[in-house]
């Protein structure tokens, strides 16, 4: 199939179109927060019935996002996928049941992030363990996160040493107003880290800036899975709807945005699929079963 052939229903061409080899893809990694799940808790039964399809066809599946372990159980029983998996935004990658790679900020990365937290009232920062997290304050406008992610915070942030013996591999702020939010950017600009925003369909209006070690992205993670595997990156599709999303496509052979992805990652991504609501993710494996079929 060439690249100016009819696309599959479903899909359209997005901003690196021209650029786009079509080939026979053997794993797909998909951003949870407006692109597997939408408004809901869950993936729809039509999203879930597609990625069934896609490994039936031999293609296998994993997700990508910024939560926790904890935070995508529910997910992953639901969706009983292969994987590798991509978590914390890029910091860890599990297989089989395992860590295959991992990434953590250091203790004097914490306290940096601390004080900014602790310089503006509008904004706090959650710190991640491989399996929970802590707060810098206990913020309750942070509790639609916590419902998200179905876990409450383990407690306060006490002092960096708390964190000594454990990797850190992700912290994330929340912001509650524009000018918080710029001033944090403002903040984090000084540091040397992978800085990425997100939002999710079910939080509208709340923005989590995620801040991990340096070379730690879903892109880097991505790299990691695909050696796992043993596949090439032109086997690989990654379909996404976020900023963070972008270092995956850079890597992917196929790079997907969802629909209602703002303009700049429909214009890094070869292909564009239909929205959340419209069951992107389902459209774009079925298209990807296809060509598959025809490579």
């Amino acid at each position: 199939m060439s690249p100016d052939a009819t696309l599959p229903p479903g899909l359209r061409p997005g901003g690196r179109f021209e650029m786009w080899q079509p080939s026979a893809v053997r794993y797909v990694v998909a951003d949870v927060d407006g692109t597997l799940v939408g408004p809901a808790a869950l993936a729809t039964p039509a999203v879930v019935a597609a990625v069934a399809r896609a490994e039936t066809a031999g293609i296998r599946f994993g997700y990508a996002t910024g939560r926790m372990r904890d935070g995508v159980d529910d997910l992953h029983r639901q969706l009983g996928a292969a994987g590798p998996h991509i978590l914390h935004n890029g910091a860890e990658v599990r297989a089989e049941g395992r860590t295959i790679a991992s990434w953590s900020l250091g203790p004097g990365d914490i306290g940096t992030l601390l004080d900014l937290a602790a310089a503006d009232e509008d904004t706090f920062v959650e710190i991640y363990g491989t399996s929970g997290f802590h707060v810098s304050s206990w913020d309750e406008r942070g509790r639609a996160h916590w419902d998200l992610m179905g876990a409450e915070p383990l407690g306060l942030v006490e002092g960096t040493e708390q964190f000594s013996d454990s990797p850190i591999p992700k912290a994330t702020f929340i912001t509650f107003t524009d000018e918080a939010h710029r001033r944090l950017l403002a903040g984090l600009a000084r540091l040397d880290a992978e800085i990425s925003t997100a939002t999710s369909p079910r939080i509208p209006g709340t923005r989590f800036t995620n801040v991990n070690r340096p070379g730690a992205t879903k892109g880097s993670a991505l790299v990691a899975a695909t050696d796992h595997l043993g596949v090439s990156p032109d086997e690989v599709a990654a379909i996404g709807d976020a900023a963070n999303d972008a270092s995956m496509f850079a890597v992917a052979g196929t790079a997907i945005a969802m629909a209602q992805a703002e303009p700049e990652i429909r214009e890094a991504a070869h292909l564009v699929t239909r929205s959340v609501d419209e069951d992107g993710v389902a459209a774009a494996l079925d298209a990807l079963i296809a060509v598959r079929a025809l490579a």
